[in-house]
């Protein structure tokens, strides 16, 4: 079918696909605003917008509010994916979340945390030490603490940096890019200290979440670790299998 025949969501996801492909727009880069491409393209916000669709579902694009797109991948990889739309809706809290922040300060990993953070040894890191609590309940969800290069400190002044992901803050505030993230999970002791903060008596494990956030530079910018006592938190995420569209076959034809 000639291109000139194909709905114009069609065309505009083909050229930007090649585009991509060809590397106008290479790894760790942003597409030009919606607004841009709009112009460009004489595309109405809905119509690009399902163009821009295509290109996230194929994986080669990361779309996130504020920050616009970013090309994840060169080639269409993606098969068999998670139902999420980004990196921090893979391990999202459903509801509004807010923090309580208990303690900050810059601190230096020792032989402990470094095994823990899969870091350097005596590596930098800035340090907040957090309650989360979800649709403003009075019993925390979880004790997150957050290990933040020092060259973000700064986040702690975003507007609002009680209330969003501060990964996101940090895309936003120092034009970083979450390329990939890595998640573990596992059963740890709650530190005594913080039984009173988390509302809790006995020294029952938790299901601890990390996040390590890795960027740009493909160095790690920051690393999250979420203790939540036991019967406060249950995770769960569904895999689907992406449906090859017509896509494939008229860009071809």
């Amino acid at each position: 079918m000639s291109e000139k025949l194909l709905p114009l969501h069609l065309q505009i996801y083909n050229r930007l696909r090649e585009d991509i492909e060809k590397g106008v727009y290479p790894l760790g880069s942003r597409l030009p605003t919606e607004e841009e491409l709009s112009a460009s393209f004489k595309a109405s916000r809905p119509t690009l917008r399902q163009a821009l669709t295509s290109l996230s579902n194929e994986g080669l694009i990361m779309r996130r509010p504020r920050t616009g797109s970013t090309v994840v991948a060169s080639q269409s990889q993606v098969v068999l994916s998670h139902s999420v739309n980004s990196v921090n809706e893979l391990l999202d809290y459903p509801g509004q979340m807010t923090r309580e922040i208990l303690d900050s300060g810059y601190i230096k990993a020792d032989h402990d945390l470094a095994k823990e953070l899969h870091c350097p040894l005596h590596m930098e890191w800035f340090r907040l030490v957090t309650l989360r609590f979800q649709n403003h309940a009075t019993v925390p969800l979880c004790l997150t603490t957050y290990y933040i290069l020092p060259k973000y400190a700064g986040v702690i002044k975003h507007k609002k940096h009680l209330q969003i992901p501060i990964s996101e803050q940090i895309v936003e505030m120092f034009d970083e890019t979450i390329l990939r993230a890595k998640v573990e999970v596992y059963s740890e002791k709650i530190p005594k200290k913080y039984f009173s903060d988390l509302q809790i008596s006995t020294q029952d494990s938790s299901l601890v979440v990390m996040r390590s956030y890795i960027g740009k530079d493909q160095q790690t910018f920051q690393i999250t670790t979420s203790h939540h006592p036991q019967d406060r938190y249950r995770y769960s995420f569904e895999l689907i299998r992406e449906h090859r569209s017509a896509n494939s076959s008229l860009r071809k034809t």
